[in-house]
């Protein structure tokens, strides 16, 4: 048992940054977009995932469970790109703090500047304050999730040399 740990330590160390960035990104992406739409199915907020729909008409189906969850994948995908950008402007940043920053700024641009690009969402003092609470937590700890991850990811490539 302890051979196997420690191959499997040793593959997770040979992963290249990049690549480790890219799941990273991936799998923040899904389970918090997972976890937005089950804080919108419990009515913790009024906007879910399916908010990327918003800046397009669409059909009825943008508003159903199957237009939830295809966001939920677009977000992933587009998470990758967060990531990245998260790892070449603040993984040299190792306090949790640029994550939790990081979270905030993007929820500040996505419901504040890109605001008006979504048809029918509320402007922010418009918004229930349940819906402002939530949906800002959620984006703080993905942001800290994505932040914290990259940064370690980071430091262990910086001080093993791998």
């Amino acid at each position: 048992m302890s051979e196997e740990n420690n191959e499997s330590k040793k593959a997770n160390q040979d992963l290249p940054l990049g690549l480790k960035v890219l799941i990273t990104g991936f799998v923040g992406g899904l389970f918090w977009g997972i976890i937005w739409y089950v804080a919108y199915f419990f009515n913790f907020t009024d906007v879910g995932p399916n908010l990327l729909w918003k800046a397009w008409t669409l059909g009825s189906w943008s508003e159903e469970a199957t237009g939830q969850w295809i966001a939920i994948s677009l977000l992933a995908i587009l998470s990758i790109g967060v990531a990245f950008f998260y790892r070449y402007v603040f993984a040299k940043i190792t306090s949790m703090w640029a994550g939790v920053g990081f979270g905030a700024l993007l929820w500040v641009i996505i419901f504040y500047i890109s605001n008006p690009l979504f048809i029918g969402l509320d402007s922010v003092p418009d918004l229930s304050g349940i819906t402002i609470v939530s949906t800002l937590s959620l984006f703080v700890c993905y942001g800290l999730f994505i932040g914290y991850s990259i940064s370690y990811e980071y430091e262990m490539e910086k001080y093993t040399g791998t």
